[in-house]
């Protein structure tokens, strides 16, 4: 979300917001196109630095930068390119995942892994390293992307893969946006054996039967996902729907609607004080939730919905209110259970339910040493914004860290940095290759300064 105010300079500074509108900072805003126009914007960045905004998909603060510069990398004069061959597709990284989704339709290719937006670009894919309902088979988007082009403060354009630069490459893959702009990227693709899906919802009645119900879903399903309500105790904590969907045969069938994203239901408008985050009306959603998944279990639905259903109701972190969402995303390792029940149950004794919990099982681990998944469970947790919201899940944090999991940094607004080290043991390696690519620290966001990811992000330029 950009928002006008008003800076002296030639440009205008504005108000930026993460996704969930609960973090927000002013800095200068920069749509530069073609390679000329990138180059001069970071030779002038200006001590407080740059970082590279896409689709504006993160929850947090991962592509604010307070008093320096955002540049947009949508909507540009270069994004008409678009090249398919040999199972491969070359995109700008300022295109948008439905988008080429849709594109690449009518040829009957897709994409091996899409996270639950489809309004992240593929550089915004690359830089978070996103993954999707699917990792158990095809691990994260970084893993498809044969090779890349990124323009970086210490050396130019530099052609990266996983192995021309390897080590540049996969600091880049999950790096936040902070060695250097994406310009454009090879990915891998898969046939689309069919455009519509046969969708499963199977009720689990506490959290052991959600976790062996979505073990078993992940394994057989091509999509997976637990939804979980948060409003209950006892017994029953855990309880909620698995949802599973595979490819509807007859395979290879084209898309039957041109690849069209998924029609919004409803225009969400922003809604006064926390919004639907009350436990009173979440319980109400979940009852609603549960209900459908008993009358309805299965139903035939296009690609887009089955990756990012809420793409029906726009703007739905305004249903939050004004102070905004923060969504709080976690994985621990297998053999780590104890960790979910403890978030459930801490989150609702203190007085937050979680307005929407989504469950994930993850497999094998990726090279790239800010990357976030690891084989686990992750489980992320959506709640009303407010000032009491930080004690309660920096409990947790450090939970989770002891526990050898890690929070999702893309989607974070609030993670202490002492615990960041813990959570991600390479960030030294990270930082090495980091430096290499921006040895003046160009690249920064409020996220870097936050976290202090960099070893310059409260000296030199950051």
């Amino acid at each position: 979300m950009l928002t006008h105010a008003t800076q002296s300079g030639s440009e205008p500074a504005r108000l930026i917001r993460g996704w969930g509108h609960a973090t927000g900072s002013h800095a200068l805003v920069a749509r530069p196109t073609g390679s000329a126009q990138w180059q001069e914007r970071l030779a002038e960045a200006g001590p407080r630095g740059l970082i590279a905004r896409g689709g504006g998909c993160s929850y947090g603060d991962a592509a604010q930068n307070a008093g320096g510069t955002v540049a947009l990398t949508t909507g540009g004069d270069d994004l008409t390119r678009l090249v398919v061959a040999d199972a491969t597709v070359v995109a700008d990284a300022g295109m948008t995942l439905g988008a080429l989704i849709r594109a690449l339709a009518p040829l009957r290719w897709t994409l091996p892994v899409v996270p639950g937006a489809s309004g992240v670009t593929v550089g915004g894919a690359i830089a978070a390293d996103v993954h999707g309902k699917n990792h158990v088979h095809t691990g994260t988007f970084g893993a498809h992307v044969r090779e890349m082009t990124v323009l970086t403060p210490g050396h130019g354009e530099v052609l990266m893969s996983p192995t021309v630069n390897p080590g540049a490459f996969w600091a880049t893959v999950g790096g936040l946006g902070l060695t250097g702009v994406i310009r454009q990227a090879r990915l891998e693709l898969v046939p689309l054996d069919s455009w519509l899906f046969r969708c499963t919802d199977t009720i689990a009645t506490d959290l052991d039967a959600m976790l062996t119900g979505l073990t078993d879903a992940s394994q057989a399903s091509a999509y997976a996902v637990g939804w979980i309500d948060a409003v209950r105790t006892g017994a029953h904590i855990g309880a909620g729907v698995i949802s599973h969907a595979g490819p509807l045969m007859p395979r290879r069938t084209p898309p039957h609607d041109g690849g069209r994203l998924p029609a919004p239901r409803v225009s969400v408008p922003m809604l006064p004080g926390a919004g639907i985050g009350t436990v009173g009306i979440t319980a109400v959603a979940n009852r609603l939730r549960l209900a459908t998944a008993r009358v309805r279990p299965h139903r035939i639905l296009p690609l887009p919905e089955v990756l990012y259903p809420m793409d029906t109701l726009p703007g739905w972190p305004g249903l939050h209110g004004r102070l905004g969402l923060v969504q709080y995303q976690f994985v621990v390792p297998f053999g780590a259970e104890d960790v979910l029940r403890a978030a459930l149950i801490h989150t609702r004794k203190s007085g937050f339910s979680a307005t929407l919990a989504a469950l994930k099982v993850f497999g094998a681990a990726g090279e790239a040493p800010l990357s976030f998944p690891l084989p686990g469970w992750s489980l992320a947790l959506d709640f009303p914004a407010r000032p009491r919201l930080a004690r309660v899940l920096d409990a947790l944090d450090e939970r989770v860290a002891a526990a050898g999991g890690r929070v999702y940094l893309v989607k974070d607004s609030r993670l202490r940095p002492d615990l960041v080290s813990a959570m991600y043991p390479q960030l030294p390696r990270w930082r090495a290759e980091r430096a290499a690519l921006d040895p003046k620290g160009v690249m920064t966001s409020d996220l870097n300064r936050r976290l202090h990811l960099s070893e310059d992000a409260e000296t030199g330029h950051a």
